[in-house]
């Protein structure tokens, strides 16, 4: 009889409690926040750093705001060097490096390739697959080599100290390919000459 009065009760309209599915255990559930954090620790891990800033001059980013030794760059941070300071960037587990030389203005425009803006000054950099942009050109490491580009007076020289480099000049998107030791110098007007890469004292 008592066994018949459980079996109504069952019967009447009681619902098991989930805890009685599940054994009393509990689905796990992750936050929103830790959710994040996850997803955006490797772009910590592998965004550009400024590896060091030489000299007695100074470094700042947008805003004025002043960079030091350990900070970390995302995409669309400009780079700006004074007369007296050469800031060098790199990226966790890569080689790549990229040196902003003094009185230059640079920006941080990707990262997966790496990709710049040149709009003052001279950068060197060292790596495959490195874009540079200036105001006339686009040049693109073909081999992991070592580079640099510097504007002056209106003119621009690409240098290819070691490795191959494909550059894309003017709106025509003229094509030229440098190996160690060549150079194009662009013109003012546009005009572009292809050569060995001249001496320290030359003029450009």
């Amino acid at each position: 009889m008592e066994w018949e009065t459980r079996m109504a009760g069952k019967r009447s309209g009681e619902r098991n409690h989930p805890s009685d599915r599940s054994g009393g255990r509990r689905s796990p559930c992750v936050s929103v926040a830790g959710m994040l954090a996850l997803l955006l620790a490797p772009c910590a891990a592998f965004g550009a750093q400024v590896l060091s800033i030489e000299g007695t001059g100074l470094a700042t980013s947008n805003y004025a705001v002043q960079l030091s030794e350990g900070d970390a760059l995302e995409a669309g941070r400009i780079i700006r060097t004074n007369s007296f300071a050469t800031c060098t960037l790199g990226w966790a587990g890569s080689p790549d490096k990229i040196v902003v030389e003094p009185s230059s203005n640079a920006e941080l425009v990707g990262e997966n390739p790496i990709r710049f803006r040149l709009a003052a000054g001279k950068i060197r950099f060292t790596g495959k697959d490195v874009e540079v942009a200036t105001p006339q050109s686009t040049m693109t490491s073909k081999q992991a080599g070592s580079y640099s580009i510097f504007l002056k007076q209106g003119k621009e020289v690409m240098e290819v100290l070691t490795g191959e480099a494909a550059v894309t000049v003017g709106a025509k998107k003229e094509q030229y390919g440098l190996h160690g030791g060549e150079e194009l110098t662009i013109g003012a007007d546009g005009s572009a000459k292809k050569g060995p890469i001249a001496a320290p004292n030359e003029a450009k």
